[in-house]
């Protein structure tokens, strides 16, 4: 018989319906792993630019959502607003199928979570509804790259997605909601290019946005059934074809793309760890005074993704973390690439020059093998991996990343938040983990 549901009624079938103790243990496994590395970014970056920059503009509300770091609680699609902002801030968020699934969707959970005093095992339902969503945005629609950012298209559905299963919509409602804020994704990249923060407001927006689209739903607002696969909906405007519609629900409740999110050791975007690490081993016989050239192959998502093949000199953070020249000739020269401060030494001479030398070429040929390659006056030196290969998290991983990039918050109870965050599945009600993530008192 064949399922005449819709796109948007088939997803919403699945996230109306995850629940904790129906899911296999890894995955819930992987939800607390995702959750903690979320909140340690966000308590990282508290005081960043843009993160101050969202509350300026929405600080002066009220609400019952808590803001990571702050004393101050906001309405749910604010909170969701700031935090998202301050999970990207660093730029050392999770990463999966193009997107970055905790900085879009553990803003909208806490956010809702907060306001309806929902509990741990729901939070982490939320979570795995709201990774899935986002990376199935992008498996329906690869086309949208580079012209759209993925995480602000994909992403405001995942957000939307995350706040319904929060919100308890039902299967109606859901769709409406995924509808909505199918209409409502958004975004571009010229921003790492130009080095300036829009880029990093989108990621806030979209948040923002899929929690914006729940709580319509939940109002009465409605949605096409057809926002995904219609003669002008989503995978038209965004893919140019329906050629990639069935990956939207394939496997759909078999195959959980959280497993497939990789996490970041080092505070710069995506597409540069991989030539970070490479580079990191063979800086031990690098010779800096010998080197002639070196050259950086990579997929061609990679190459064209924006701001990968900016050339000094830089004029902001956000142009170098974002550059492999940058980023493969700081790793090599033995820079403290694992620290967010020293991106902001964009000036830095032996790194600039040193990037002049890299070549930088696109393989269209294999999607997932980058390759780094030193001409030295001495001989070469060569090494190659499988991208993102090395950025699979394990619980330990992730709890000393969030022990190691929070280590200057004296306020801030690490113990107690990582033992909350592994027994989530047993908390009664989210405020008891929110209360622990409040700044200190003024």
């Amino acid at each position: 018989m064949t399922d005449s549901r819709t796109i948007s009624q088939t997803l919403a079938q699945f996230v109306q319906g995850v629940e904790t103790n129906r899911l296999p243990a890894r995955i819930v496994e992987l939800a607390k792993i995702r959750l903690l590395d979320s909140l340690s970014t966000a308590l990282a970056a508290r005081g960043l630019h843009v993160p101050g920059t969202v509350l300026a503009v929405v600080g002066g509300n009220s609400g019952p959502a808590t803001v990571i770091g702050q004393r101050h609680t906001l309405p749910a699609i604010d909170a969701a607003f700031a935090n998202a902002t301050l999970v990207n801030g660093r730029s050392q968020d999770d990463f999966m199928q193009k997107s970055h699934p905790g900085a879009l969707t553990v803003p909208a959970v806490l956010a809702i979570a907060d306001q309806c005093a929902r509990s741990g095992s729901e939070v982490l339902a939320g979570i795995v509804a709201g990774y899935e969503i986002v990376g199935r945005m992008y498996l329906g629609a690869p086309g949208m790259l580079p012209r759209f950012r993925a995480s602000g298209v994909a992403g405001t559905v995942g957000a939307a997605a995350a706040a319904a299963r929060m919100l308890r919509l039902n299967v109606a409602q859901t769709a409406n909601a995924l509808g909505c804020a199918a209409l409502f994704a958004h975004g571009f990249g010229e921003g790492f290019y130009s080095g300036t923060n829009e880029v990093k407001l989108n990621v806030g927006m979209a948040s923002r946005n899929g929690v914006t689209a729940a709580l319509l739903a939940q109002a009465g607002a409605t949605a096409s059934p057809l926002a995904f696969e219609g003669e002008a909906g989503y995978l038209r405007a965004f893919d140019g074809t329906l050629a990639h519609a069935a990956d939207m629900t394939r496997d759909l409740g078999n195959r959980y793309l959280i497993e497939e999110t990789v996490y970041k050791e080092c505070p710069v975007c995506i597409f540069t760890q991989t030539p970070i690490v490479l580079a990191r081993t063979l800086a031990p016989q690098f010779d800096a005074t010998n080197v002639e050239r070196v050259i950086v192959t990579s997929p061609e998502l990679t190459h064209t993704n924006p701001g990968f093949i900016n050339e000094g000199p830089y004029e902001t953070h956000l142009q170098a973390v974002v550059s492999a020249r940058f980023c493969t000739a700081a790793a090599l020269l033995g820079r403290a690439v694992e620290d967010y401060d020293y991106y902001d030494n964009v000036g830095d001479p032996e790194v600039i020059a040193l990037g002049k030398k890299i070549e930088l070429r696109m393989r269209t040929t294999d999607r997932h093998r980058v390759d780094v390659e030193v001409i030295q006056g001495n001989g070469v030196l060569r090494a190659s991996g499988i991208e993102t290969e090395t950025l699979f998290p394990t619980a330990d991983k992730v709890i000393a990343k969030f022990m190691r990039i929070t280590k200057h918050l004296d306020w801030l109870e690490r113990d107690r938040i990582v033992e909350t965050v592994f027994a989530l599945d047993q908390l009664a009600e989210i405020g008891s983990l929110t209360a622990l993530l409040k700044g200190p008192a003024d």
